[in-house]
């Protein structure tokens, strides 16, 4: 009854806590993940439009840069279709495109219509025809409209830069530069031959056979000399290298003229006489270049006149264009054109939500003891969120732990049947072998001789055997350790005299023979250390079932339909229940009758465990 009522007093009510808190335990996690997949649901959203609407995105940021630069919206929607159109053709970036835009608008000013992407389309052309980068290219578009400006507004802004554009590709085919070299070249020359009346073609005829020997930058560095020193030149040499008007002469024929004087080369005195008219040894190295082959320069420079598009610009970056690298621009220019058709609607929303933050951040400033409290509510919040994991986790150890005990009782229930039906198999032999002593006993004594050599010669028979089955196990290495440990003087004994006659036979020189007496020590301190960490294992394993035994209690744990049943079982005397339950026992008494001494009793009333238990302490008062 003390059993029973033990259960019904504490076990049942714990486990319905328990299971209270289980549940809570449950709906905690439900309640997370709810939260967790809305919350990644509402990211993954804003994530996925803003990826679907980003090439748009960023091509509204750097068209944005060129408004900035006071460039009207029709020639920002020009600029913005030519650079979709250029990413695809040459699979270029468009971004890179609207970007170049900007510093050739902030380098020539009044650019209208569709010369501002019709300059920004020729330095992209350009640079991938002479692979250099986009910035050096538009750079060096900048400085040629400066130098060239007066020409290119006669001839129209659009066409030049297309001209412009052609003529420095076929440069660089004809003669060994790059695009860099031929910007480098031009910002080292400046205005000083176009002051002088040279044009463009020429410029650059001279420039790039220059090159052939020496950098763009050197080559500028010459042709400067040459140019500065050509008014002072023509006077001490008595020549005329100039023309009515003061503009130079074209330098086929300046060369020529030298030529007449000098011959097709120049010697060590002439070099000087001309470095002291020009002023400069540099304006004489660049003379004794250019004389070598001046039919060749003039044709160099009736090759470039003929260049008046970009064509040839063109023809060159096709043919190092990517086809891979075009299909991913053409991806790039579909999403930015969905993007841009949707970007209007958007945006506002965006600007909504931006404005309606900047309202917020205002009332923090506004209402500072609100903005407290209202802090201090999601810091409650979230401290309510992080407690309830950590509730939810405890439980989770607590579970596991309550796993863990049961396995380990139902192990040691295990156990003890082997234990119990061991000892009863033990004492029937035992019971055995004492009858027969009892009846002869020198049979014990030949009986243990026989068994003794039976063991000795079946353990020497099957050593191999039982090492290779049992070897890994603690208890076969424990039986191993304790038979070295005996044998252990012995061979010792025999380690050393063997090592020592052999260092005595090597001359004291070979201690190879006591590897063995090494070996040997090694062994017996690794069996010292098995069996050392064999009985730490047994003390704890017993501690904690010992501590376990304290802690558990009747029909507390995962299975208290099991405890309990158990505890019933177990009491004196054992509650006979007919299949039914009790229920129907007490049903059935309540129908029947018991004749005690002739009188028949009918009860119509079954006392209950409470019941029965408060009569008894009743009684015992």
């Amino acid at each position: 009854m003390f059993q029973v009522g033990l259960i019904d007093k504490i076990s049942k009510p714990l486990g319905s806590i328990q299971k209270q808190f289980g549940d809570m335990g449950r709906d905690y996690r439900d309640g997370t993940h709810t939260m967790i997949a809305g919350a990644a649901g509402v990211a993954g959203a804003g994530f996925a439009l803003q990826a679907a609407l980003m090439p748009a995105i960023e091509m509204d940021r750097v068209l944005g840069e060129v408004k900035s630069l006071g460039v009207v919206d029709e020639q920002l929607q020009q600029l913005s279709d030519t650079a979709l159109n250029f990413a695809v053709d040459y699979g270029k970036s468009a971004t890179e495109f609207v970007a170049a835009s900007y510093d050739i608008q902030s380098a020539i000013a009044g650019l209208a219509g569709n010369e501002l992407s019709e300059f920004t389309r020729a330095s992209g052309v350009l640079a991938a025809a002479t692979k250099a980068d986009t910035s050096t290219i538009t750079n060096y578009v900048g400085t040629m409209y400066g130098i060239f400006q007066n020409s290119a507004n006669q001839m129209g802004k659009a066409d030049w830069v297309n001209m412009l554009g052609g003529q420095t590709a076929r440069a660089v085919q004809m003669f060994k530069t790059t695009g860099d070299g031929m910007s480098s070249a031009f910002t080292s020359v400046g205005a000083a031959a176009t002051s002088v009346g040279v044009k463009m073609t020429e410029q650059m005829a001279v420039l790039g056979t220059l090159q052939s020997t020496m950098s763009g930058s050197e080559a500028g560095t010459k042709y400067r000399a040459f140019l500065t020193g050509t008014a002072k030149a023509q006077e001490a040499l008595n020549m005329q290298f100039t023309n009515a008007q003061g503009q130079m002469l074209p330098i086929v024929d300046i060369l020529n003229q030298l030529k007449g004087r000098y011959g097709e080369t120049i010697s060590v005195a002439e070099a000087a006489e001309l470095s002291k008219a020009f002023g400069t040894q540099e304006a004489t190295a660049m003379i004794q270049l250019l004389m070598q082959n001046t039919d060749g320069l003039a044709n160099s420079i009736d090759e470039l006149g003929k260049v008046k598009g970009l064509d040839v610009a063109e023809q060159m970056a096709g043919s190092m264009t990517d086809q891979w690298e075009r299909l991913e621009q053409l991806v790039f220019a579909i999403r930015a054109a969905f993007g841009q058709a949707l970007l209007p609607v958007v945006l506002p929303v965006a600007q909504a939500f931006a404005d309606g933050g900047k309202e917020i951040l205002l009332w923090t400033k506004l209402f500072p003891n609100l903005t407290k409290y209202i802090g201090m509510v999601g810091m409650a919040v979230l401290g309510l969120v992080a407690a309830g994991g950590l509730l939810t986790m405890m439980m989770g150890i607590g579970k596991q732990a309550m796993v863990a005990f049961t396995l380990t009782m139902k192990i040691w229930a295990g156990m003890n049947l082997v234990i119990t039906k061991g000892l009863a198999v033990l004492r029937a032999a035992m019971l055995a072998a004492n009858i027969v002593i009892a009846a002869n006993p020198i049979v014990l004594v030949v009986a243990a001789v026989v068994a003794a050599i039976a063991a000795a010669g079946a353990l020497i028979y099957y050593w191999d055997d039982l090492k290779a089955s049992f070897g890994d196990t603690t208890w076969f290495q424990i039986i191993q350790g304790a038979i070295t440990l005996l044998t252990a003087p012995f061979q010792a004994l025999f380690q050393f005299l063997k090592g020592g006659w052999q260092w005595v036979m090597s001359g004291f020189t070979d201690t190879s023979g006591f590897d063995g007496l090494f070996a040997l020590a090694d062994s017996l301190k690794n069996i010292f250390g098995t069996v050392f960490n064999w009985i730490t294992e047994q003390l704890s394993t017993v501690w904690e079932m010992a501590k376990g035994l304290v802690d558990w209690m009747p029909g507390f744990g995962s299975d208290d339909t099991e405890i309990k049943s158990q505890s019933v079982q177990k009491a004196t005397p054992r509650a006979a229940i007919q299949p039914g339950g009790a229920a129907k026992s007490i049903a059935s008494y309540q129908t029947s009758s018991t004749n005690y001494g002739g009188v028949a009793i009918y009860p119509t009333y079954m006392n209950s465990p409470q019941d029965m238990a408060s009569e008894l302490e009743m009684a015992a008062g």
